[in-house]
């Protein structure tokens, strides 16, 4: 049976407020009362994306950019770096490993380091580059160890391109990240249980590395980046002394490598490239969010398990060259990071809260149940006085921050999360925005 027009916005809230689940179990709900009208599927599927608790928790479907692969075609030319650690301290000190990667050839070079301070990254990357030839591009993550003025300093001395990949998004340095996890696990392999030695198998383990045929050129990283073959562990003691190669066999060699292997190596790449992107693209979901858009974050580092799992609303900006987002909060103010399209989703563009009817929790000072036996808080607001005091429902509040942060002042259970009834959890001390209109300020 279909109900009145005026009663299907009525019917559709109430099954989902019954437990928020999502638009399959609302329609099943209402069929299971024998209702039913075309495009409830819609209707329901518009209403979960305007629910404000439903954008905090619900796990939507990530999107994507389509993959840009990295592209380089001369040795030397492109280096992607990252570090792994800390690792166990080395009787030498060393506590971190930093990884280069020739985009061109896969080369890699591994270097143990002390510690990851500014000074001994540079460091170590221009000794580096004195024995290969400067890069005209490096690429990194945003670490502090990375970005920092010693950093541009050396950028702006040496000319090269420094990119930068966004936070929390490694799959942008993929390269960097795969080498890391390759070589560290090659590392704990010859160990043997005995840790504090592990610098000591750092150059073996580089050797290894480069002297494997990679599936992608199908030729090992060292012979690529040297135009010859690895010498294998053999007796030369007794060999006949070889002649060395005239000027000319030299030029035709580099010849060789410049007209031949190279260019066919480039051909394979971009072969192989293309089918990586072309099965990336079509098993992920490529999402574009226009500018003026509202999307909601995920938040990359819960505090427990009933925490929600997006922050937000959030305004997009625009979109940068890389494919992130620029994004600007509640207020209007921008957010320090741009962030990659896997870390958002797209809400309803109907449910925002206007920035001149938002205002700043200073603190909450008490709270209370209404008599549906929901709770409420009482709010003292950023720039006013007690007398602008106002009990709000939670649903009235943006971010869980301010709600946590009573909680753990007066050492309670919060009913929002999972946190030990007597472990104290410091305060923020943060000023968030609230959803709330002027009236309820009187």
């Amino acid at each position: 049976m279909e109900p009145p027009e005026d009663e299907k916005r009525d019917i559709l809230e109430k099954a989902h407020l019954f437990g928020h689940f999502g638009a399959e179990a609302i329609v099943k709900a209402i069929r299971n009362n024998g209702l039913y009208w075309p495009k409830i599927k819609e209707q329901a599927v518009e209403l979960v994306k305007s629910c404000k608790e439903c954008q905090k928790y619900n796990i939507a479907q990530n999107g994507y950019n389509p993959l840009r692969p990295i592209r380089a075609y001369v040795p030397g030319d492109h280096w992607a770096i990252d570090l792994a650690g800390p690792l166990t301290t080395s009787k030498r000190g060393n506590n971190y490993l930093l990884v280069l990667i020739d985009i061109c050839t896969r080369f890699c070079i591994l270097r143990p380091i002390p510690h990851k301070q500014s000074h001994t990254i540079v460091q170590t990357l221009v000794q580096v580059f004195c024995d290969f030839g400067l890069p005209r591009v490096l690429q990194s993550d945003n670490g502090t160890e990375f970005v920092n003025d010693l950093m541009s300093r050396f950028e702006r001395a040496a000319g090269f391109d420094h990119r930068l990949v966004s936070p929390y998004h490694p799959r942008a340095n993929g390269v960097a990240e795969r080498w890391v996890q390759t070589s560290v696990g090659a590392i704990k392999k010859r160990v043997q249980g005995v840790h504090e030695n592990w610098d000591l198998y750092v150059p073996a383990v580089q050797l290894a590395m480069n002297a494997k045929v990679s599936k992608r050129t199908e030729s090992p990283p060292f012979s690529l980046m040297f135009a010859r073959r690895l010498n294998n562990f053999d007796d030369y003691r007794n060999e006949e002394q070889l002649s060395p190669m005239t000027r000319q066999e030299l030029l035709k060699r580099i010849d060789q490598m410049n007209e031949i292997v190279f260019p066919a190596i480039r051909a394979r790449t971009e072969a192989i490239t293309e089918k990586q992107k072309s099965k990336f693209d079509k098993h992920h979901k490529l999402i574009d969010f226009p500018t003026d858009s509202h999307v909601m974050k995920r938040v990359l580092q819960k505090k427990g398990k009933l925490y929600p799992e997006y922050e937000g609303p959030f305004t997009v900006v625009r979109k940068t060259k890389g494919g992130s987002y620029v994004l600007k909060d509640e207020m209007g103010d921008l957010l320090p990071i741009d962030v990659p399209p896997s870390q958002l989703k797209l809400i309803s563009q109907d449910e925002i809260i206007p920035a001149d009817q938002l205002f700043e929790v200073e603190s909450i000072i008490a709270h209370n149940k209404d008599d549906n036996g929901n709770m409420t808080y009482k709010v003292r607001w950023k720039g006013y006085t007690a007398e602008h005091d106002t009990w709000e429902p939670y649903e009235h509040f943006t971010s869980d921050a301010p709600i946590a942060a009573y909680w753990a002042r007066i050492n309670a259970q919060s009913p929002h999360n999972s946190g030990h009834p007597n472990r104290k959890r410091k305060s923020h001390n943060r000023s968030l925005s609230t959803r709330s209109n002027k009236r309820s300020k009187k």
